[in-house]
């Protein structure tokens, strides 16, 4: 193995080591050196590695490990309750009149998200189609329908009911890199679906919302009240970037804008999050100080702002940046990640955290938001459903609108009467069943002659025409695999349906692929926070028993997302699974029955397989070809039925 990492405590002696020599060999003289491969799986800021070559031809290795806040709390300090207030308030003062630049810079893409949300048809405003008394505001299901499907096939990838987290280990597996990679896998598993309760709730509201905003984020931190690790889904249009950010990890600022409670405020300066700052004024909530998109989605939920504010929110502004602070001793005034928080009402500044890892020489930047994609483009924000169908969508509403329109049109009773023409009686609106006499002029005998209804054109079979033609060409934009397999037969050849699944859904499919990444990126922060505070964390019934020590979560390669980037549908997997039958059906002597007639049942999800097949320790010999004639045509009228019902 060439140049390994060695996991050392800083300062330790350790021999160089000539290139030329037998390096595991070498390695192994130090009895305090056990299992040095596993820190090739360590993620970049959880250590520091230092590789020195020395003139012989030689190199030593260093790996230092890095501190959390409970190691080494002053370095994770709130600084604002020690630096001078006037740095402070410089330093608010700077960045409130940026992030007034950044509202500006990218207050067009909030009205995209609106233009989103109002397009649903779910807030009664959809823009578009007729104004007379009684005309249309039906809204075409288009981007609510796609919203909601993507959610639903989402949520069932990334959170299926049986694991979220799955073990992998890269390389060459030993006994105990097995053993900690699957007791991770089991404690991860347990955290995300019973122990942070909110997670599954927040991640399927940023899926429904990721379509309409092309970017979502999720927020993650440590509650020293519930001693667990916590997420929130925080929506793109509570996000700021700057006008020059080309991407959501590099930007050189990212702000989230938080209207929080009296409570909570409170809550975090009890503590000792914030620092307690006096005479902090809250201002009454106004509606020009909230998003486009928040505001459309206040129809949708059908609230409105109260004219008081009882609860006392207010905004305070979470900052991730880079700043360069001459009082910090530990930067020497270079440039270096921080977390700057600042309150709107009273502009101070209620906290200042250094956000890289004590050790980390190299200062990486700690992330805490994840951002999930739904189509990438020029730019820091992705794109969604506003940008690819927007158009398409208000134009089948208008189409919609008109043709409904124009069938009430022909449906009315409207009419056109003759100036001087008396007409009298009850009412001149005469409702249905309803029999009325009216007084004609001298010399009328026919009752048209003095009204007549206006000749409206009925509804046009080339506007239905167009209203199909736009229907399909908004949805083969963001067709599922699940559409796809209704255009297939029974008869197709093997292959056939997955090609045209995977075909038909390679937006989606790229879509997938992505999110599996984004949820990559959350098992890594969660691993960090595990790190930094298992032993103070409350646990579970279920997994008290477990042996599970942070030092397990040192490294965390060897846990991957259970969803596959590859396989993004049911439908799919169905198709493999035929595929499967298929061939093991045309070449019995090639497959292991058991195994196969296993992937099958378990694919339909039918419960203890084992009851229904025999235990492959009893059976010697897996070959069909010697089995007896008796049990092979067992075998293969299971096999045949199960295929049957498969295809």
């Amino acid at each position: 193995m060439a140049n390994p990492i060695l996991p050392i405590a800083q300062g330790s002696n350790l021999p160089s080591l000539d290139k030329n020599e037998d390096v595991h060999e070498a390695i192994m003289q130090e009895d305090e050196i056990e299992h040095y491969e596993d820190v090739l799986g360590l993620e970049e800021g959880e250590g520091e590695e230092e590789v020195i070559e020395l003139d012989d031809g030689s190199v030593i290795i260093n790996y230092k490990p890095t501190e959390g806040p409970n190691q080494n709390p002053e370095f994770y300090a709130n600084l604002a309750e020690t630096f001078d207030e006037g740095v402070l308030d410089a330093l608010a003062t700077e960045y409130l009149d940026l992030l007034d630049v950044d509202k500006e810079a990218r207050k067009d893409r909030d009205k995209q998200y609106e233009d989103g949300l109002r397009r649903t048809g779910m807030g009664k405003d959809a823009p578009g189609g007729a104004t007379f008394d009684g005309a249309s505001k039906v809204v075409h299901p288009v981007m609510a329908e796609a919203c909601v499907d993507f959610a639903a096939s989402s949520a069932r990838e990334l959170l299926p009911a049986d694991g979220i987290v799955k073990s992998e280990i890269k390389g060459e597996a030993d006994r105990e890199r097995l053993e900690i990679a699957e007791r991770k896998a089991n404690f991860l598993n347990w955290q995300l679906t019973e122990q942070i309760l909110e997670y599954r709730d927040e991640m399927e509201q940023m899926l429904t919302q990721l379509p309409l905003g092309g970017s979502q984020f999720v927020k993650w931190r440590y509650d020293a009240e519930q001693k667990r690790p916590t997420c929130e889904w925080v929506p793109i249009d509570s996000i700021l970037l700057p006008y020059a950010a080309s991407n959501f990890y590099t930007a050189q600022r990212v702000t989230e804008v938080q209207d929080i409670t009296e409570d909570v405020y409170q809550q975090r300066i009890d503590q000792g999050i914030y620092r307690d700052v006096e005479n902090a004024y809250i201002s009454e909530i106004e509606l020009d100080q909230m998003t486009r998109a928040t505001q459309a989605n206040n129809k949708i939920e059908g609230r409105d702002i109260p004219e008081k504010n009882v609860d006392g929110v207010r905004r305070v502004y979470e900052i991730t940046c880079f700043l360069r602070l001459d009082d910090d001793n530990e930067t020497d005034g270079k440039r270096a990640p921080y977390i700057l928080i600042i309150d709107e009402a009273s502009s101070k500044v209620l906290a200042l955290y250094r956000n890289w890892a004590y050790g980390d020489e190299k200062q990486t930047k700690l992330d805490w938001y994840v951002e999930f994609k739904f189509i990438p483009w020029r730019g820091a924000y992705a794109i969604g459903l506003p940008h690819l169908i927007g158009g398409l969508s208000a134009a089948l509403t208008g189409a919609l609108r008109a043709l409904l329109d124009s069938a009430h049109i022909n449906n009315a009773p409207t009419m056109l009467k003759l100036k001087g023409g008396k007409v009298s009686g009850q009412s001149d609106v005469i409702d249905v069943t309803q029999v009325t006499e009216i007084e004609g002029a001298p010399g009328v005998d026919d009752v048209r002659k003095i009204a007549m209804p206006v000749p409206f054109n009925p509804p046009n079979q080339v506007l239905f025409a167009l209203l199909g033609w736009l229907d399909s060409a908004a949805k083969g934009v963001v067709t599922t695999a699940e559409e796809k397999i209704a255009e297939i037969t029974s008869n197709a050849p093997v292959g056939t349906t997955q090609a045209m699944i995977e075909q038909g859904a390679a937006v989606f499919s790229s879509i997938h692929a992505r999110l599996h990444d984004s949820q990559r990126r959350v098992l890594r922060v969660l691993a960090r926070l595990n790190k930094w505070y298992l032993d103070e964390q409350t646990r579970g019934e279920v997994i008290e028993d477990l042996e599970i020590t942070k030092d397990d979560f040192e490294k965390n390669s060897d846990i991957i997302p259970v969803s596959d980037p590859h396989i993004f549908a049911e439908s799919q997997r169905y198709a493999q699974i035929q595929t499967l039958a298929a061939r093991a059906e045309k070449n019995p002597d090639l497959y292991n029955r058991i195994a196969v007639e296993k992937r099958i049942l378990k694919q339909i999800k039918l419960p203890d397989i084992n009851e229904v097949l025999p235990d492959p320790q009893d059976v010697k010999d897996m070959n069909p070809a010697l089995r007896s004639e008796e049990h092979t045509s067992e075998l293969q009228s299971h096999h045949d039925l199960v295929c049957r019902l498969l295809l």
